[in-house]
């Protein structure tokens, strides 16, 4: 599931919200703001109301939001009120807070009217499944007054201060591209070959996406015969569920992708979303990561220059399970006598030490199955939602990133995985063979 969360929202109750968005308040020329990149999504440091948070920067939602909040710390909000939110997913309802006349500093860079949704469900844990701490979406609104280039190769945001900067020699390198700015989200046209019929498409140019594609079907635009039914993701509604297939290209300008993944998501998870008019769908992280951007919103222009990206393949999970964070615990390794703490230990060890023997107990993750596609190696194998992934290859994944673990399941097809889990106190070992469906 590439795609952690996804953000498209129906407010009942709130028709206006208001966002000025951010303005420049600083003496500087241009801001730099580097950026965790992880599941092609963009996580940046942001303040709210001056308490720290990490926010996935999202080009594709608004109002921001929050669903948890840092620990040991609190966070002041304004005018806040107790509504009720419908978004992707099933029609199940959420309850949220909305609150406006905030204020958002991004390294400088402010917004000093921010308007934010808090999201009253525990059962969203963004964090658990990105793998990092996020605190929330920093939605489109932070694209809109000012030019802003976004570099995945180098994790950097640089906004800049005026347009002057579309004069210098450096952004004759870059490709320009008509987009359609429609209420503040960023549109682009592309063309896409599916089963040798052409198509243009009208898609969300959207960073909170972690997928590349996503194409809504109708009556012209299906999947072709080639595809299994997978999770995309959760939303404030509930479990998205999809098709995952190919294109036979994707066009834009002088760009060209052979063979790309997309992603259907069921019509029942988008049905009561207000999507407009002749929007096709999305494109996304892992199709803009192959390129460094700048996105002119007041000029309705998107510059292009190809990344190191650019030419990797378009992989997909082929074992069927996806994993996420289910905490940490205190892992004991037994040490040599002659081991030096000063050159072994950190601040999450401890040593405990008897006449014979040294202990070392460290902080690591731990990793639990959140999801498995149906009829998929992992199933077949017998493995469950909820086990606890003990090794993998061998290799304690306690030692490993969710990033790691995410890569090696979709490495080779027929690749054989050996899975040590935990289940009820029993452990147990799998083995089964990663199959490529596309």
């Amino acid at each position: 599931m590439r795609l952690i969360f996804l953000v498209f929202f129906l407010l009942l109750g709130l028709t206006n919200y208001g966002q000025v968005g951010f303005q420049w308040e600083s003496d500087k020329d241009k801001i730099e703001i580097p950026f965790t990149f992880v599941d092609n999504l963009i996580i940046i440091p942001v303040e709210i109301n001056n308490t720290k948070l990490n926010m996935l920067l999202d080009s594709g939602s608004e109002p921001s939001l929050i669903f948890s909040f840092p620990e040991n710390d609190t966070i002041q909000l304004y005018n806040t009120k107790k509504i009720k939110i419908s978004g992707l997913g099933n029609e199940e309802m959420a309850e949220g807070i909305y609150s406006d006349k905030n204020t958002a500093n991004v390294s400088g860079f402010i917004n000093r009217g921010f308007d934010l949704l808090v999201i009253l469900d525990e059962n969203l844990n963004f964090s658990s499944r990105i793998g990092i701490p996020v605190n929330g979406i920093l939605g489109y609104s932070f694209f809109k007054n000012n030019i802003v280039q976004i570099d995945y190769q180098k994790k950097k945001i640089t906004v800049y201060k005026d347009r002057k900067i579309l004069e210098k020699r450096k952004i004759k390198s870059f490709t320009p591209l008509p987009i359609s700015v429609v209420n503040d989200r960023a549109y682009l046209n592309v063309r896409a070959k599916l089963d040798e019929k052409e198509h243009n498409l009208k898609l969300l140019v959207d960073t909170g996406l972690g997928d590349g594609l996503w194409l809504f079907e109708n009556e012209e635009i299906k999947s072709n015969a080639n595809y299994f039914e997978d999770v995309l993701g959760e939303g404030i509604g509930g479990t998205v569920f999809g098709k995952k297939s190919r294109l036979d290209e994707l066009q834009f300008s002088k760009f060209s992708f052979k063979s790309p993944l997309v992603c259907y998501p069921d019509t029942a998870s988008y049905k009561q979303l207000r999507l407009i008019k002749n929007r096709n769908g999305s494109l996304g992280g892992a199709m803009l990561k192959r390129f460094s951007m700048i996105m002119d919103y007041k000029g309705e222009q998107l510059y292009l220059k190809k990344s190191v990206f650019y030419d990797d393949p378009f992989n997909y999970n082929m074992s069927g399970i996806e994993v996420q964070h289910g905490g940490i615990e205190w892992v004991k390794d037994e040490l040599v006598r002659d081991s030096k703490p000063s050159n072994s230990l950190n601040a999450n060890d401890l040593v405990f030490e008897n006449s014979n023997l040294k202990y070392k107990f460290t902080l690591k993750p731990v990793y639990v199955i959140a999801s498995i596609r149906k009829n998929s190696p992992a199933e077949t194998a017998g493995l469950l939602i909820g086990d606890k992934i003990l090794r993998i290859d061998r290799k304690s994944v306690g030692n490993l990133t969710k990033q790691i673990i995410d890569e090696l399941l979709q490495s080779e097809d027929g690749k054989t995985i050996e899975v040590e889990i935990e289940r009820k106190g029993i452990k147990k070992k799998v083995e089964f063979k990663l199959k490529k469906l596309l």
